[in-house]
This record gives C-alpha cells, sequence and structure tokens, in this order.
C-alpha cells in the first residue's frame, strides 16, 4: 500500500494565491471585441438595413406644376376645336339669318326689294293674274318670291307702319291647303265683300303666336293676307290687293 501511494501524486490544490494571480493576468487582446450598435438620431434614416442594403429614401409629393401630359394635351386640343366651331357656327348664323325680327330689322340700301320687277316677272309664268298692292311710303318691301311647281305660289311680305310682318300669299284658288299653311286652326271671324271680292275675316295660328288673317277669293285667285297686325293694317294690304287684281 505504501508503494502505490508512494506512486500517485496529488493534484495542486489552488490556494488564494493562485487565484489572485490568475484573475491578475490581463485579457487576451487577441480575442475581436464587437462594437455596439450605432442608434440612428430621431428623424433620419438608417444608413443601411440588416441585409446590409441602403434604405430607400421616402417618395417626394408630387408638385402642383407638372408638365402637360399627352393625354391633357389632347383633351385641350379638343376644347379648343370645339369652341372655334361653335364661334364659326354662330357667326355664319348671324350673318345668314340675321338679328332680331323681321320688323325690328332695318332695310339697307344695296338690299331693297324691287316687288313690282318680281310681279312682272311672275306675271310671265304664273296661272293667275299676280296681286301688286299700292301702299304708301310708310310700308317697307321686305321680300317677294314665285314658287312654279304643282301649286305655283306668289308671296310678298311687307313691314307695316306699326313694324309688324305682314305676308300676302297667293294662289290660284282659295284653297284649305293654303289657308292651313298661313293660318294653322284657323276659325272664321267675319265675312264681307271687299272691292267686288268676297273675303273672310280669320283669326289662328300656332299656339304663342296668334295671328289675324284675311282671305279673298276671285274668278281665278285667291289669297290670304295675315300676320300679327292690326285688323287695320291687314284690310289696308287686302284691299291694295284687290284693287291691283280688279
Amino acid at each position: 500500500m505504501s508503494g502505490d501511494n508512494g506512486g500517485m501524486r496529488e493534484a495542486p490544490q489552488d490556494t488564494p494565491e493562485t487565484t489572485d494571480r490568475t484573475s491578475a493576468m490581463p485579457p487576451d487582446e487577441s480575442a475581436p471585441v464587437e462594437p455596439a450598435p450605432t442608434v440612428p438620431a430621431s428623424g433620419e434614416p438608417a444608413a443601411a438595413d440588416e441585409a446590409g442594403t441602403r434604405a430607400e429614401p421616402a417618395p417626394q409629393p408630387k408638385s402642383a406644376y407638372e408638365l402637360p401630359s399627352r393625354k391633357n394635351t389632347v383633351l385641350r386640343n379638343m376644347v379648343w376645336a370645339l369652341a372655334l366651331t361653335m364661334a364659326v357656327v354662330v357667326v355664319v348664323g348671324i350673318a345668314f339669318f340675321g338679328v332680331g325680327s323681321d320688323g325690328e330689322r332695318e332695310r339697307l340700301e344695296n338690299s331693297e326689294v324691287d316687288v313690282a320687277a318680281s310681279a312682272e316677272r311672275a306675271e310671265g309664268v304664273a296661272p293667275f293674274p299676280v296681286a301688286l298692292p299700292a301702299l304708301g311710303d310708310e310700308w317697307i318691301e321686305r321680300s317677294a318670291r314665285f314658287a312654279d311647281g304643282q301649286n305655283p305660289q306668289w308671296v310678298v311680305q311687307y313691314s307695316s307702319p306699326e313694324g309688324q310682318l305682314i305676308t300676302l300669299r297667293q294662289e290660284s284658288e282659295l284653297g284649305a291647303p293654303m289657308l292651313s299653311s298661313s293660318l294653322p286652326g284657323s276659325t272664321v271671324e267675319d265675312e264681307f265683300a271687299l272691292g267686288g271680292a268676297q273675303c273672310t275675316a280669320l283669326s289662328g295660328g300656332e299656339k304663342g303666336a296668334q295671328q289675324q288673317g284675311i282671305a279673298c277669293e276671285g274668278e281665278d285667285w285667291g289669297f290670304v293676307v295675315h300676320g300679327a297686325a292690326e285688323r287695320g293694317e291687314l284690310d289696308e294690304v287686302a284691299t291694295a290687293a284687290v284693287d291691283s287684281l280688279g
């Protein structure tokens, strides 16, 4: 037993001095030390994300002063084209039809109507004697035309001294088609003789445009004088027309 004990050595025991020497040894400088993560300041974007890539910048708000796009340019061109077209239509309409009612228009010197010359030309082709009322200087001749066809028609328009438009429409006979086209829905107000011709006072017209009229008929002619005028002015035109046919 003594031989075995003599061959074995006991492990040295740590003494307080040994422990103190171990604690006092400087740390190993070769061991890497990880730096502490840097915390970005408030409001500043991080320089890199966890994957090591640079963070995308925040999108900037769109400016109110953007350059015109193709879509906006096409729309603006369409609006300008439409406005220009409407302006041309208005100008052409005013030039063609004029402004205001017929009774309010002033007759221009270069646009005077020669009813006598028109009546003379119509007399050569009309199947009836053409009426040519002889009215005073205060009456203004507006238009005169002869329409040939199945029912030849002579139409003359005047502006009365009161500024009302009065139309004389004549055919070879006084028929219902001429009456209905001149005074739609007309009713008889009076019957009388005028210069040897049988005449009828009428009233009618479309809704909101009531007119009066005088219809007279002779041996081979018939006419209607109508307009939104006083009865006296209609009588004056009708009397002058009958006298010209007598």
